[in-house]
């Protein structure tokens, strides 16, 4: 059984600990994921953190694997969420607000609402309210042909 994922402190940087693929990884958090993490949510150092948010944060971009792997390969290879940590009520709104501010990549959009809609986050957000790079230049384009 893997391990639930979990903040830690790598050279005095926050970073999300979890399974990715079967091996325990370090992802790197945005500014952003940083900031819902421990601002929002108040997490710190050796907390668990919900896998419902876990993989939210990872789908979004908000926490990444430092090679480079795709958010959305990322996210599918992601486990450990047996006797994990409960997403609470605050965490699913926290992570919901989160979700609404950030742009998704195109590949991993769909996911992302998919998995809005199988978790609690579907409580305080509408799947369809996410939207990607793609959907956001795709409005400014819009709004530029209208001028």
């Amino acid at each position: 059984m893997a391990k639930p994922p979990r903040l830690v402190t790598d050279r005095g940087e926050l970073k999300l600990n979890a399974s990715v693929g079967g091996t325990r990884r370090d992802l790197t958090l945005s500014d952003r994921g940083e900031s819902l993490l421990v601002d929002d949510l108040d997490y710190g150092n050796a907390d668990l953190v919900p896998f419902t948010v876990a993989k939210a944060l990872v789908l979004a971009g908000g926490a990444s694997v430092p090679e480079g792997q795709d958010a959305r390969d990322a996210a599918w290879g992601l486990s450990g969420a047996d006797g994990g940590r409960e997403a609470t009520a605050q965490d699913c709104y926290r992570t919901a607000e989160y979700l609404r501010a950030v742009e998704v990549s195109e590949r991993a959009v769909e996911t992302l609402r998919e998995h809005v809609r199988a978790t609690e986050l579907s409580t305080y957000l509408n799947a369809d309210e996410i939207s990607s790079n793609a959907d956001r230049v795709g409005k400014l384009s819009d709004i530029a042909r209208e001028l």
